[in-house]
């Protein structure tokens, strides 16, 4: 059947810029034919018509295995990539019932969880030892707002580990999490789901996709959620709607305006504060918060995009968003009354500092019922306005006798972030015991709101890389980026700004001796700059950069005829000039002389074994060490870094017993972590390995599982701070009943 080509469109991009507001850039580079070879021989194959129903439904939704990312810029094969990557797919997630970002993530390696570091909330998440605030994408574009993301509008989610700065800007110390909305597709197809839990779990969700010409589709994903916690005091309340709608599909021109919303007004929960070094697990399935707590938080964001395909095989997508968002949070936090406190009414000294920074614990008695427990507060809030204009070129050339996949983009971004506190002191919330959990009385708001801060940054960015193919069996990668950075922070003592011109690079060999397996070696840097999280001191406003690299071999082959994806690697990244509290007396800035790294191997496998197997599960062997500090984290120096657990695992299966029959098993865990920035601490959260299993029922349209979480109630901390722990789910099940229609 001959090779089918994007039907010609008149508009053009200057059409686009017109009709959106928006410059683009056009391309210079010419594009070519085919290789006039393979033309000839394509000339000579015989006419083959096929008569059958062409399915278009995204692949995410059919198979645990992705052979494309777009997480390298453009749409390029995963083999043809020299980083590991995660692609978590839609089938995934709705196997394992993960329905938030944060869940997702447990299928992914090398991972652990934050719980309020910096003072930072929402997803927080470490990729390799080093904090990802900085380093959400969505689609491409940074998605840096704090908020706890849902994934009824996710198609998949990408991981792309090791420094990325020459693809993505600022960040990217061990790598960026992208999630990829879903997309219109050209067939009339809906999806509706009811899930009702244990813990009072409840969820609807509609996909709901309706081709509306001969190249163009509506498609609207709506959610909401209301379940309760196995800590009997925590709440979600969530409610989502995501309309997009494409025109031009798979032309020369591709248009697409889509809306984001997603709000909840949750009951949060702040865990409990360390005791001995430990988590106490006992009060893994209690809450001690009050009926005053409260997280009201909300995103969102306008997209419009457009995509021009050259006749030579050319993509040009230009895509602008403009994203708003809230948070407010008023939370409690508990620990134990230390012994040595003033009275039993007193909780002013429930911790002591230690040399290096992170708070201890004092001297405790033994855990009772009628032990005291000390409440505080965690207050915190902002407003946020975000828009980013990103134009991204991917194509090939023939230039000099040798074959070129090019990739080339820009970026400018405008963030805006209103950040404000609460005086919490005149807030006092009152004792209680250990044999007393449950939710207390609301307590009076007698909170006054503080000043804002305001934190705007403007960025200009630009890129080119080039994957010369030397022979047909190897390739080698070369890409540059420049950034300009520039943050101006407000401040009731006084403004404060910087700006930073930093350069990035990417380089790569690849050796593809045939079409199921490539070798390759990489290295690439990225940088972090002072502000690239809205915030300034009057020393880090003076302190350059910080700077980091990723050294990485590995393999990637496909098996069982394609259907079996399987990967391995071996790295090192390292942070080489980390700053410290120690100054340059001369400039008021702080030192850039610390370091530590991480080094390690993964391996990773994702598809069919057989016709009625299915796999996807990974491990990560990782050792993250602190090498240089400054002289007050001198005590840390080859220490553990935290957040970097050893061993990171997961493996899940399903076997598909008969038409109707579909069972599922697997689990994932992690070995001990210690806490970020509490290296010398003793708190030290212990490993874990937790099981989940499915049971399928498909009957023509409908589909019943039953999904049981957790199935042997193991008691884990999910999320590690250096004041307090947070305890995961413990045993729990879910009955989804959904019709596609």
């Amino acid at each position: 059947m001959p090779r089918s080509t994007p039907k010609t469109a008149p508009t053009s991009l200057g059409a686009l810029a017109a009709g959106f507001g928006l410059s683009l850039m056009s391309p210079t580079w010419a594009q070519t034919a085919d290789d006039a070879q393979v033309k000839a021989m394509e000339s000579n194959l015989p006419e083959v018509i096929v008569n059958a129903t062409v399915n278009r439904t995204p692949a995410s939704k059919q198979n645990y295995q992705a052979v494309t990312t777009t997480a390298g810029k453009g749409k390029q094969a995963l083999r043809d990539i020299p980083q590991s990557i995660t692609v978590v797919t839609e089938k995934l997630m709705e196997d394992k019932n993960q329905d938030t970002l944060k869940a997702a993530m447990h299928s992914v390696t090398g991972i652990a969880f934050e719980a309020g570091e910096g003072g930072a909330i929402g997803d927080l998440i470490r990729l390799r030892g080093f904090t990802t605030r900085g380093d959400i994408f969505l689609d491409g574009m940074r998605d840096i707002a704090q908020y706890n993301r849902d994934t009824f509008n996710q198609d998949r989610i990408e991981v792309l580990r090791g420094s990325a700065s020459m693809l993505y800007g600022r960040g990217s110390t061990g790598g960026i999490i992208n999630q990829v909305s879903k997309r219109p597709f050209l067939l009339t197809e809906h999806t509706v789901e009811a899930r009702v839990g244990t813990d009072d779990d409840y969820r609807l969700q509609g996909d709901f996709n309706v081709k509306t010409g001969e190249d163009a589709a509506l498609r609207v994903n709506v959610m909401k959620t209301d379940a309760h916690s196995s800590r009997n005091g925590p709440e979600t309340h969530r409610e989502g709607i995501a309309p997009t709608y494409s025109w031009g599909i798979g032309t020369a021109d591709e248009f697409t305006v889509g809306f984001y919303h997603l709000s909840y007004k949750d009951v949060p929960d702040y865990g409990m504060a360390w005791l001995n070094g430990r988590p106490v697990d006992a009060a893994a399935e209690r809450w001690y918060g009050f009926a005053s707590d409260y997280q009201n938080d909300s995103a969102n964001a306008l997209t419009l995009s457009h995509t021009h395909r050259f006749a030579g095989g050319g993509e040009l997508k230009t895509q602008f968003r403009d994203g708003r968002y809230q948070r407010d949070l008023w939370a409690t936090t508990t620990s134990i009354q230390p012994i040595n406190a003033l009275s039993a009414t007193s909780c002013q000294t429930p911790f002591v500092s230690g040399t290096s920074g992170p708070r201890v614990p004092a001297i405790y008695g033994s855990l009772q019922d009628s032990t005291v427990l000390c409440h505080g507060n965690q207050t915190r809030g902002a407003s946020d306005h975000h828009r980013f204009l990103q134009t991204d070129y991917s194509g090939k050339a023939q230039w000099g006798g040798l074959r070129h996949e090019l990739l080339a983009g820009a970026e400018l971004t405008d963030e805006r972030s209103n950040a404000f506190s609460y005086t919490s002191t005149s807030v006092l919330k009152p004792n209680d015991l250990f044999g007393e959990p449950g939710a207390n009385a609301a307590v009076a708001d007698t909170r006054v709101k503080s000043p804002a801060t305001r934190f705007t940054s403007n960025t200009l960015g630009v890129y080119a890389q080039d994957t010369l193919s030397l022979t047909p069996q190897w390739k080698v990668l070369g890409g540059l980026r420049y950034d300009r950075f520039n943050g101006d922070y407000e401040r009731t003592a006084g403004p404060l700004s910087r700006t930073d011109e930093v350069a990035s690079h990417r380089i790569g060999l690849l050796y593809q001796p045939d079409a199921s397996s490539s070798y390759y070696i990489s290295e690439g840097n990225s940088f972090n700059a002072s502000g690239d999280l809205y915030q300034f001191d009057p020393s880090t406003a003076k302190t350059p950069p910080e700077k980091s690299r990723n050294f990485e071999a590995g393999a990637k082959w496909d098996l069982f005829d394609g259907d079996l994806s399987v990967r391995t690697s071996i790295f090192r990244t390292e942070k080489t000039n980390e700053r410290n509290t120690d100054l340059d007396q001369s400039t008021g800035a702080f030192l850039l002389s610390g370091k530590r790294h991480t080094h390690g191997v993964e391996l990773e496998a994702a598809g069919r074994v057989s016709s009625a197997l299915e796999v996807f599960g990974g491990i990560a062997l990782m050792r993250g060490v602190i090498d240089k500090a400054g002289s007050a984290g001198a005590a840390s120096v080859g220490k553990e870094t935290g957040l970097t657990p050893r061993v990171t695992a997961n493996l899940w299966a399903t076997y598909q017993v008969s038409e109707q029959w579909r069972l599922g098993i697997g689990a994932d865990g992690m070995s001990s972590r210690v806490p970020a920035a509490a290296e010398t601490s003793i708190n030290r959260a212990p490993g874990y390995v937790k099981a989940d299993a499915l049971i399928e029922y498909t009957q023509r349209d409908y589909k019943l599982k039953l999904n049981l979480n957790n199935l042997f109630n193991k008691v884990y901390v999910d999320g590690v701070y250096r004041g307090f722990t947070v305890w995961g789910p413990t045993r729990g099940a879910q009955l989804t009943l959904s019709k596609t229609f």
